[in-house]
Parts: structure tokens; C-alpha cells; sequence
């Protein structure tokens, strides 16, 4: 049976944030990781990567949890987690979702439309194969394609200008979709993010009785709302990009020190000893 501390429950980014950046190892966050484990704290994975990637990577990680995928588009409950056995989900390709966004068909059929009729110059992961992503990425080639394997979202690279980027952000919002800026990408999606998933899955696990602490970590705008959302949110330094600015967040907002997997391992190991 997956055990669950009542006191803390962590949620956290991968790229950049828990993965280095540019080589994605986790081997900085090992201690922090350690005491997770030992201390059977839920520490949840919400992330814009795909439900395929995370079938492996949650396992590498020794992660028995359900995870969020593609920027809160869905939760996901694998096969051999029990954990949400008492809620209605989807059966998707063996695990058991919760969807809060459209269908990524949908929304690629839209976005390829409004580029042969309205000149948008963009390309998303629809246009690429593995090795293009490869080399924009970085990722071996069994991971760039699993990430090519969405569900829920179509990241693009904005190749037009300013001007045109506001009349495309119109348009979204008149579908009823958003664009949100990632680490490399602004993923197009459904009117959901990672705070709202993160928001309906803590009420998920503590349905009665007092709730833990939320403990959010991420690097990118992508996570601005799981930070907000948090009762401690912490910014993952980046040596690639300035933290994302926090406005009216519901806790405290903290800063670290060093950077990626390394700021996220000082960070928690403070908190939770």
C-alpha cells in the first residue's frame, strides 16, 4: 500500500527545477529524495511532460505517487498505484486520468488551420520528428520520443512577431485556450494549469481532516500558478532565465540559493528537517 505522511505533500517541476536543465540528472537532489522517502511524504510530479515519459522517468525516480501531466492538463493515477481508488477516472491506456483540457487533436487541427489561413509563422511538435526535437532539447532519442507522445497539449517556438503573437493569444482565448510559457516552449492548451490539478488532487488525498502542507517547487511561468497555489512555494534559480514573479501567492515564497536540482535539494532539506 503507497503510504502518505499527513504533514507535508510535495509538488514539483522536472525540467529544470528536480532535472538539471541541460543534462537532466537528478543526482544533486539525492539527499532531499532520501528523506522523502523515508519519511513516506507524498512528493508529486507536475510537469509539462507527457504521461508516456513519465511512465519511465517516475520509475527512475522510485516515484510510486500519480503525477500531473502537461502543464495540468491531466492527473494520472498509474495501473499499480491504489491511491484515488474511491473516484471516477478515465481509463487511459491502462492508468486512470483526470482531465481538465481538451484532447491535443483538437487543438493541432486548429492551430494548422490558423496557419494556412492567417500567415501565423510557428512550429509546434506536431511538425517535428525525433531527431528535430532532439537537437532543440537535448534528450536522447528513446526520450524526445516519448515526449512526441502528448495527450493533452501541442508545444510551439514562435517564429513571428510581436504584433501577431497578440492577435494569436486573441484567438486563443476566443477558442478557449491559453498559451503558456515554458522552459523552451509556450504550450498551447486547454483553460487549466498546474495549480488547478495540483488545487483537486490535495483535496483528493486529504478529503477529511486536517490538510497538510503544500510544498510547490518550479522554475518557469509555467508554474507560476502551483506557486501562488502553495502554502510554500519556492523558485528554482535558473541559470537560463530570471524566477518568475509570484503576485498575490496564497503562502510564502521562497527564492534558493543555488541553482536547479541542487536549489531544490537545500530548499527541501531545510523545510522538512
Amino acid at each position: 500500500m503507497t503510504a502518505i505522511a499527513a504533514e507535508h505533500i510535495i509538488f514539483t517541476d522536472l525540467d529544470g527545477t528536480l532535472l538539471d536543465h541541460d543534462d537532466y540528472s537528478f543526482s544533486a537532489a539525492a539527499p532531499a529524495l532520501a528523506l522523502l522517502k523515508e519519511k513516506s511524504i507524498a512528493w508529486i510530479l507536475n510537469t509539462s511532460k507527457t504521461s508516456a515519459e513519465l511512465r519511465l522517468l517516475s520509475a527512475r525516480l522510485d516515484n510510486p505517487y500519480p503525477y500531473i501531466v502537461e502543464n495540468g492538463a491531466a492527473v494520472v493515477v498509474p495501473a499499480e498505484c491504489e491511491l484515488l481508488a474511491n473516484i471516477d477516472l478515465e481509463q487511459v491506456n491502462g492508468e486512470r486520468h483526470k482531465r481538465f483540457a481538451p484532447r491535443r487533436q483538437e487543438i493541432v487541427e486548429m492551430l494548422h488551420r490558423w496557419r494556412d489561413e492567417k500567415a501565423y509563422q510557428f512550429s509546434g511538435f506536431s511538425d517535428l520528428d525525433v531527431p528535430a526535437l532532439q537537437k532543440i532539447t537535448g534528450l536522447d532519442s528513446a526520450d524526445a520520443e516519448l515526449a512526441l507522445q502528448r495527450d493533452y497539449s501541442e508545444p510551439i517556438r514562435w517564429r513571428d512577431s510581436e504584433a501577431q503573437w497578440q492577435k494569436f493569444t486573441e484567438d486563443l482565448q476566443a477558442a478557449g485556450l491559453q498559451a503558456l510559457k515554458g522552459g523552451r516552449f509556450h504550450h498551447i492548451m486547454g483553460p487549466t494549469n498546474k495549480g488547478v490539478a495540483m488545487s483537486w488532487l490535495v483535496s483528493c488525498l486529504y478529503p477529511a481532516g486536517a490538510m497538510p502542507r503544500v510544498i510547490a517547487l518550479g522554475d518557469s511561468g509555467n508554474d507560476i500558478a502551483m506557486l501562488a497555489a502553495a502554502d510554500i512555494g519556492v523558485v528554482v534559480r535558473s541559470a537560463h532565465h530570471a524566477p518568475p514573479e509570484i503576485s498575490s501567492p496564497n503562502g510564502d515564497i521562497v527564492l534558493t540559493e543555488q541553482y536547479g536540482p541542487a536549489g531544490w535539494n537545500e530548499t527541501l532539506l531545510k523545510l522538512l528537517n
